[in-house]
């Protein structure tokens, strides 16, 4: 009577099976930093898309408003319901990686760029007509995102906190703003233009300090 014998080369030993998993294992540690980053990076590209949006839609609220951007809660009519129409009631407010789970809003807008309470005496000579009158559109923010600390405004008291001639301090405006929220330790951020930039926390704070820097306070 014959018996089936099984060989060595029918299956893994244990030491075998134990170098696979090791090896699975590296691997597998070693892939999810790579995963991390590109679901960070597509969730940073989902922000800008948001705010861009949001930007186009000032440049069409504009051109219906005798050039006028869209104002705060303390105007007549807050940005976030009045730009709606202008994107099909598509906007989105919130960036998807704030860390704040329960807030339904991260972009906010510069208050120097509004008309009332804050900004009113700096844009009392614009006539309504800002932002014709902004010089450098292209480099003076408008939209920003909010820091994990700052709440749910819809607008920042910039041009409250402006110390030295309408300069903001690197640590003011961190405490204010996500400056660190995107991989790069950036932030994305709109411009009186329309136009969007994601920019290092470094390169902010260069501008910040910058003598004569338009990049917060417009020059008009």
């Amino acid at each position: 009577m014959s018996r089936n014998i099984q060989s060595p080369q029918d299956g893994f030993t244990l030491i075998e099976l134990l170098v696979v998993i090791s090896i699975v294992a590296v691997l597998a540690a070693l892939g999810l930093p790579a995963i991390r980053n590109a679901q960070a990076q597509s969730l940073a590209v989902k922000c800008a898309s948001n705010m861009q949006q949001l930007g186009k839609a000032s440049l069409l609220y504009a051109q219906d408003n005798e050039m006028c951007l869209p104002d705060s809660s303390h105007g007549i009519e807050s940005w976030t319901n009045s730009l709606q129409p202008y994107a099909g009631g598509t906007l989105t407010f919130r960036c998807p990686v704030d860390e704040v789970k329960t807030r339904t809003r991260t972009y906010v807008i510069n208050d120097y760029l509004t008309r009332a309470p804050c900004g009113a005496e700096y844009l009392s000579a614009l006539n309504q007509s800002r932002l014709v009158c902004v010089q450098k559109p292209s480099q003076t923010v408008f939209f920003m995102e909010l820091s994990k600390t700052a709440g749910t405004p819809d607008h920042l008291h910039l041009a409250d906190m402006g110390e030295n001639e309408g300069s903001i301090s690197p640590t003011t405006f961190a405490s204010l703003v996500g400056v660190e929220r995107h991989p790069g330790k950036k932030a994305n951020y709109i411009f009186a233009d329309a136009h969007m930039e994601s920019i290092p926390w470094n390169d902010a704070q260069r501008m910040l300090n910058e003598a004569g820097s338009c990049f917060i306070k417009p020059m008009l």
